[in-house]
């Protein structure tokens, strides 16, 4: 019989050099499969396999070669702290992502706001990230996907989060107003998503696809989420980083107020917003 180690060994020359962190990818993986964490692997170096848990292993393994990620292997991603089932109805929640979280935070505290909306709440884990932050807040999220608002309920069920969940496509069926309005919407220009690394090429489309320029939908928000924001209400908004003097613009043109951007860990301008005063 073949030992963790030795599993783990092979795993990681499997997937050298063919996808992006293949140790760690190789790591993340072998743990899944045997339900346990990285350091427990370490530990457990020299404990044998069964067969059953080498095939599954190879299993894991070929549907990562295959270009998908990780999180849609495992069925979950971390963000914030917390676990969130993913599957490939909905994007896996990202690092940069928490960026919005942050913002949301800072202009909650800074305002005393009483509630907010996720836009394009997809897998809900800046929505519950929130309520679970600041359990005052009245939030809800709203998705054009039913698939997606399905993993978000099982999110927030998981975590104990109140959320109120919307099938909507943006404001369609948004009837209430709020203090802040949040959203990662798609931003990626149509012709870049085939330039996109093979896991994210198997994201759902329609949660990356921002159109011509990626600016679709930030446009529409920006229009729209002014009938929703309460007097004194922001908008936050995630954005890649060289699209922010376009946003910054349309906010401006939209009478949008006090604009400003807010860093990743990366030091790169991820999220902007800007406060309604109409």
């Amino acid at each position: 019989m073949k030992t963790i180690n030795t599993l783990l060994m092979e795993g990681k020359h499997i997937l050298k050099g063919k996808v992006d962190s293949s140790n760690l990818d190789a790591s993340l993986l072998l743990a899944d499969v045997l339900r346990c964490d990285r350091t427990q692997l370490v530990r457990a170096a020299a404990e044998a396999v069964s067969e059953e848990t080498e095939m599954t292993y190879k299993n894991a393994l070929a549907r990562r070669l295959s270009g998908e990620c990780v999180a849609y292997i495992v069925g979950y991603k971390e963000f914030w702290g917390l676990r969130f089932i993913v599957n490939s109805t909905v994007l896996t929640p990202r690092p940069d992502t928490e960026t919005l979280v942050e913002a949301a935070l800072a202009v909650a505290d800074a305002s005393g706001a009483r509630s907010c909306l996720d836009l394009c709440a997809g897998s809900g884990a800046v929505a519950i990230a929130l309520k679970r932050e600041r359990t005052h807040l009245v939030v809800a999220g709203s998705d054009i996907s039913k698939s997606a608002l399905e993993v978000a309920r099982a999110n927030a069920e998981t975590h104990q989060a109140d959320v109120q969940w919307i099938e909507s496509d943006l404001f369609d069926h948004i009837e209430d107003c709020f203090d802040i309005i949040v959203s990662n919407p798609p931003y990626i220009p149509t012709s870049m998503i085939a330039e996109l690394a093979p896991e994210a090429r198997k994201e759902p489309r329609l949660a990356l696809d921002g159109g011509a320029d990626g600016l679709d939908y930030i446009k529409k928000i920006i229009v729209e989420a002014k009938t929703r924001l309460n007097q004194g209400g922001a908008l936050l908004m995630e954005a890649d980083p060289r699209q922010m003097s376009a946003v910054a613009e349309l906010l401006r043109e939209n009478n949008y107020q006090k604009i400003r951007t807010y860093q990743d860990l990366s030091g790169r301008d991820r999220v902007i917003g800007g406060i309604c005063e109409q």
